[in-house]
């Protein structure tokens, strides 16, 4: 996760708009030893769309208005990798959800195919005939689309 994405992130989470914030950070009137200038709101939103890259010295001033530590714009741990992808769920939109159910469902199917000759057997044994008992149990449309699944899985291997 890049900081740009953790700091959108976190503009979220505080509901602060991009603007709120470039206001804020420039009001601290930070400098860059580079070229002695603070910078602009235009350059502040080039640094969160990741168009350009955020100058180290500009963190301490980024961690202030945003509240938090340099630690936690750092960090990588699980649960902010959650609360991450909770945030970008929470702000995408219909397209941008349809393009990660595509990448999730893809990612899916390749990992079947991988693991597909490795445990083949053992599941077919074990957990085809758990999941032929339970089927009666499923709603109609849970395994219809069971089944149309199922069916693009089988094309891909087919195909592969």
């Amino acid at each position: 996760m890049e900081v740009y994405e953790k700091i959108n992130c976190l503009l979220n989470e505080k509901h602060l708009t991009k603007r709120e914030f470039a206001k804020r950070l420039i009001k601290l009137e930070p400098r860059l030893k580079s070229t002695g200038n603070a910078p602009t709101e235009k350059t502040i939103y080039g640094y969160l769309s990741g168009k350009i890259s955020i100058n180290i010295e500009l963190i301490p001033y980024i961690v202030d208005v945003l509240g938090v530590t340099e630690q936690e714009l750092f960090d990588e741990s699980l649960a902010t990798k959650i609360k991450f992808l909770k945030c970008i769920a929470l702000s995408s939109t219909e397209n941008e959800k349809e393009y990660i159910k595509k990448c999730i469902h893809s990612e899916f199917i390749h990992h079947l195919i991988k693991n597909k000759i490795d445990t083949e057997e053992t599941y077919k044994d074990e957990n085809l005939q758990k999941l032929i008992s339970l089927l009666h149990f499923a709603p109609k449309v849970l395994v219809e689309q069971w089944i149309e699944k199922l069916e693009i899985i089988k094309k891909t291997v087919l195909d592969s």
